[in-house]
């Protein structure tokens, strides 16, 4: 079933074009999964808004981006589109490509016998400019007129001919997308078929793997991975099923401000950028996702020579070794049966030595407890081990662990 999100264009409290967008909601809920969205909800357009106030404009973003197909109901003002939906406009437009050939139906109510017909010719317009460049449905115009005995108080269109003009418009919009998603699935089809990738390899100086041996190794490991290119734009994501942090091939090449929460993109610069001048190498992060507890952890990606290639974040599940561990899998040593609290076999030295102890590590000179015997940060991230942050959590980002109510 196809995902619509359709556009309430006016922020008035009462809205025929509301209440045409619920109306199509239900008379189509066997042909699609439509989602009504108010866009009175976002600030006013403005370059100078600050990131911090520009969550739902994100949110938003979010939501085109997993929509098969969009849909603008606009009133008529003055001759003209609601000032407010040319600021959701602006915003879907301005340094973002998320309307970028997403298929578009514009529809519209209003009091007149013209209906909102000079306001959908000047969305129309907007919708094919360069900077939104949407699939827009030819045609198919919806003009409803002279609400007032068009609708019924109950919000039903009263009129057939309304009805059976909107189910035809309708029907032909999803046959549209059908098309182009048609399109898309035959170009990704036809380059795996090329010999020239499927027969490819890699030759590692540990050995050689085929180009699909490398997809299926990053579609099968526990693990989920994203990178971040040195210019700070998101450049790939392995295809594992049940991600935790969904992608969309949509996200890709947007930079790092486009790609994260708003409220979360300061802490994920100030990682990236801490890796770019080598002040660290990891970052890691155990938070609570979809109700089990998970591990994320950010690694600096360099060359031979050390010159920064971008940020990769491996993300996953930690239950399962969470759940050995308390079953006591590591009681005893599997290859040779000797207890753990016994000597180590190989080095002579006890695995059980005192508990009161907080000798420095050997590797890092850092002390596993401070002097009241709390646990002491992680050395190598300056992250605490036992900060685990609820996902679910308003005040914690998903993606970064980090809250979004600090005081920076």
């Amino acid at each position: 079933m196809k995902k619509i999100l359709a556009f309430v264009g006016t922020n008035a409290d009462f809205s025929y074009n509301r209440l045409l967008l619920r109306f199509m909601k239900k008379h189509f809920k066997q042909m699609a999964e439509i989602e009504i969205y108010e866009v009175r909800k976002l600030p006013p357009f403005s370059v100078d808004t600050p990131l911090s106030e520009q969550t739902e404009v994100w949110k938003l973003k979010q939501k085109v981006k997993q929509a098969d197909g969009l849909v603008f109901s606009t009133p008529e003002y003055d001759h003209g589109i609601p000032a407010v939906l040319k600021s959701a406009i602006e915003w879907l437009s301005y340094h973002t490509t998320v309307l970028k050939k997403k298929p578009t139906m514009v529809v519209g109510v209003a009091y007149g016998r013209q209906a909102s017909a000079r306001s959908q010719v000047q969305m129309r317009q907007i919708l094919i400019s360069p900077d939104c460049d949407t699939n827009l449905l030819p045609g198919n115009e919806v003009l409803i007129g002279n609400v007032k005995q068009t609708f019924a108080k109950d919000g039903r269109i009263v009129d057939q001919e309304i009805v059976d003009n909107l189910e035809q418009c309708f029907t032909h919009f999803i046959e549209y997308i059908q098309i182009f998603e048609n399109v898309r699935r035959t170009d990704l089809q036809m380059s795996v078929k090329q010999p020239t990738i499927s027969d490819a390899y890699v030759q590692f100086p540990t050995g050689r793997l085929t180009l699909k041996q490398v997809q299926q190794i990053f579609s099968t490991i526990p693990f989920e991975v994203d990178l971040i290119d040195a210019d700070d734009r998101f450049a790939w994501y392995s295809d594992k099923p049940n991600r935790e942090h969904v992608r969309n091939v949509a996200s890709l090449n947007e930079t790092v401000q486009e790609c994260h929460p708003p409220m979360a993109v300061p802490a994920v610069m100030s990682i990236i950028n801490s890796f770019r001048e080598g002040k660290r190498d990891v970052v890691t992060r155990p938070l609570w996702m979809k109700g089990h507890r998970s591990l994320i952890q950010y690694y600096a990606l360099r060359d031979v020579d050390g010159h920064y290639l971008g940020t990769i974040e491996f993300t996953g599940s930690v239950e399962y070794i969470l759940q050995l561990f308390e079953n006591g899998a590591w009681d005893q040593d599997a290859t040779t049966g000797a207890s753990q609290s016994g000597a180590d076999a190989s080095t002579g030295a006890s695995q059980n030595d005192d508990e009161e102890s907080s000798e420095p590590d050997a590797s890092t000179g850092a002390s596993e407890n401070d002097s009241n015997g709390n646990k002491q940060a992680d050395a190598s991230t300056g992250a605490s081990e036992t900060g685990s942050v609820d996902a679910e959590d308003d005040d914690a980002d998903a993606s970064t662990g980090a809250s979004q109510h600090d005081d920076k």
